[in-house]
């Protein structure tokens, strides 16, 4: 029946766009200013240039930050499928008194404000003395990103027929076969959805990073942040094109690989 909230509704639609338009124009702004050859921004552009991204990659402080942040990331993706996957297995498959609270747990990070996680594992690490640095970054990246991994596995476990597993069971093999050779193979789309969103989240992350870093492990946002303090070009919007860039690449090849629908999907 179509009605007032047909979404096919012409109002529903220019919605849509507008939402659209509203988020995406900043970012078009962005990329046109990373490749404005005068250090202010102007419309029409006084001309192209790819200076502001070769100043990016040459300058010292960032090539540090982007050695920290792959670094950081490189360890933060893996330990966080490593953690999400039985996790995620408890929370589709388990039944236990606890769960909904579990699962609440897990969640938080996506509904707690960044600059209060952050405030709060500055103050924890400080107090077991291992404090801000590298090693903070990652125990507290890796804490903060586990939901994004936990969510994408969830949602393609839930779509896995436990009928499969039962079966297995009932030829004769162990649980450790069972997850082995029936649930992990399933699970290779959401290892590489979820993968790909920890990924982009541990070097994109400033709201956290911002407690942890020190002046020999800084982030990419960090050190873009005290950039512009000191620096009025582009050279901080050639790095968020970078990032811009990156960050496409890899939403598109999830998209086809595996889709993004089943990365919001729970069944």
């Amino acid at each position: 029946m179509r009605g007032d909230y047909d979404v096919y509704s012409p109002t529903l639609r220019a919605a849509v766009l507008a939402v659209a338009a509203f988020l995406l124009i900043p970012v078009i702004f962005i990329v046109i200013y990373a490749f404005n050859k005068t250090a202010y921004f102007s419309l029409p552009p006084q001309g192209l240039t790819l200076k502001w991204f070769a100043n990016f990659f040459s300058n010292d402080r960032f090539q540090q930050a982007i050695v920290t942040s792959l670094g950081m990331a490189a360890i933060v993706t893996p330990v966080s499928l490593i953690v999400g996957i039985p996790t995620a297995y408890a929370l589709v498959r388990g039944d236990f008194g606890g769960r909904a609270f579990l699962s609440a747990v897990v969640m938080s990070p996506l509904v707690v404000p960044g600059v209060i996680t952050g405030i709060a594992f500055l103050i924890f690490l400080t107090a077991i003395g291992l404090g801000p640095g590298f090693a903070g970054l990652v125990i507290a990246m890796a804490a903060f990103a586990l939901p994004f991994a936990v969510r994408a596995l969830v949602a393609t476990m839930s779509g896995i027929d436990p009928e499969l597993e039962n079966a297995a069971r009932n030829l004769g093999a162990t649980e450790w076969h069972v997850f082995r050779h029936i649930v992990l193979p399933q699970l290779r789309p959401a290892l590489l959805a979820g993968g790909t969103f920890v990924f982009v989240e541990a070097i994109d992350n400033f709201s956290i990073s911002a407690f942890l870093t020190t002046r020999h492990s800084t982030t990419l946002p960090v050190e873009a942040y005290g950039y512009i303090r000191d620096f009025d070009d582009p050279t901080v919007a050639a790095m968020a094109a970078v990032l811009i860039a990156l960050t496409v690449v890899l939403v598109f090849l999830v998209g086809r690989i595996v889709g993004l629908d089943r990365m919001f999907r729970f069944e």
